[in-house]
């Protein structure tokens, strides 16, 4: 498919700013020791089908043909603002005003991923959230990221976070999208062994082409004749998912009826998903959906963030805005909950069947 030089342009230009870019190279940590200030730290179990790549703790693009566990401590410094991942200058780093790895450990195997995931469940009595990062970021970009978004919404259950073996590079988005593909047999094995746990509560949270991973993964769990497995989850949230809508349609009829709660974060403005469509052959995308009233058919919710987006991409508003992060937050203290709508603002949520 030949695209015009201006789209290529600006979906290059859009693509670049969903990267989390700033002076430090990209895919690389700042690392500092643990600060005596009051930097938070936010831990995060790793499993990997990216090749090892030490420095200390990285991994690179390349795809590997076994998974690998970690460990990592992340400090967040004590003047974070909601929504901004705080990157240091090169070679500076200071807790008090950057994020900074603090300590990287690797695990032997799943079973001391897992036995981790158990301790830190019991100690904190919530969910465990399984994160997958999207398209275009590098281990460090999309691990800091999970960190900033378990930090701004005070999840502190354990976090899982699964990197897939993205390019990192706004001109791979093939490279990224058949990674993916590659990918699923190691989230659906990681998945499988992590509900089969009765002490952990999992949640599944998915941004971009992290979407189209977990649902490929959960179809895949669903076709071996584990279905009833997918009942165990706590919740599945898709934010910004680019995943053809008819793609979708095929994915949710193999799991039968999707696992609830399971909600589906849109906007309609978003720029990068519209672009991505153009690379698609005009394809719908489903975190860009017009008319949602085919996901309630499908019995998902949906939350419009449409109305909170603006400027740059709009393509991952319940991580980066502020303002979507405070209404998130105060959305879960909700009682009762609302039987099928609700309007806050800007944002409009409808719940599925």
């Amino acid at each position: 498919m030949n695209i015009p030089l201006c789209d290529r342009r600006r979906f290059l230009t859009l693509a670049g700013a969903t990267a989390l870019t700033g002076c430090t190279p990209r895919g690389s940590f700042s690392v500092a020791p643990r600060s005596d200030v009051a930097a938070g730290i936010q831990e995060l179990l790793v499993a990997t089908s990216r090749v090892a790549d030490p420095a200390p703790i990285a991994y690179g693009k390349a795809r590997a043909e076994e998974m690998e566990f970690a460990r990592l401590a992340i400090s967040i410094p004590p003047t974070h603002q909601p929504g901004k991942i705080e990157w240091p200058p090169v070679r500076f780093v200071d807790p008090t005003r950057h994020f900074a790895l603090t300590n990287a450990d690797t695990m032997p195997d799943i079973e001391a991923l897992i036995q981790a995931a158990r301790t830190a469940a019991a100690q904190s009595d919530e969910e465990t959230v399984l994160f997958v990062h999207g398209y275009n970021n590098n281990f460090a970009e999309a691990a800091y990221r999970h960190a900033q978004i378990a930090w701004d919404y005070e999840m502190r259950g354990p976090q899982i976070h699964f990197a897939w073996p993205s390019a990192g590079d706004p001109l791979e988005y093939a490279y990224d999208r058949d990674s993916v593909l590659i990918a699923r047999d190691a989230l659906a094995a990681l998945l499988t062994a992590l509900l089969k746990e009765d002490g952990l509560k999992l949640s599944l949270v998915g941004h971009s082409m992290g979407c189209h991973l977990i649902m490929e993964s959960l179809r895949q769990i669903a076709l071996s004749g584990r279905r009833d497995m997918l009942d165990n989850l706590a919740s599945i949230a898709l934010i910004s998912p680019d995943i053809d809508l008819d793609l979708f349609r095929s994915q949710i009829r193999a799991l039968g009826e999707p696992p609830q709660p399971f909600i589906v974060a849109v906007a309609r403005n978003d720029r990068l998903l519209l672009l991505s469509s153009g690379l698609s052959g005009g394809a719908e995308k489903l975190g860009s959906v017009e008319d949602l009233d085919q996901l309630d058919e499908l019995g998902v919710s949906t939350i419009d963030m449409t109305g909170l987006g603006n400027r740059g991409g709009n393509h991952f508003l319940p991580g980066t805005s502020p303002a979507a992060i405070a209404l998130i937050k105060g959305l879960r203290d909700i009682e009762p909950i609302p039987s099928n709508s609700l309007s806050v603002g800007p944002v409009s949520i409808t719940l599925g069947n």
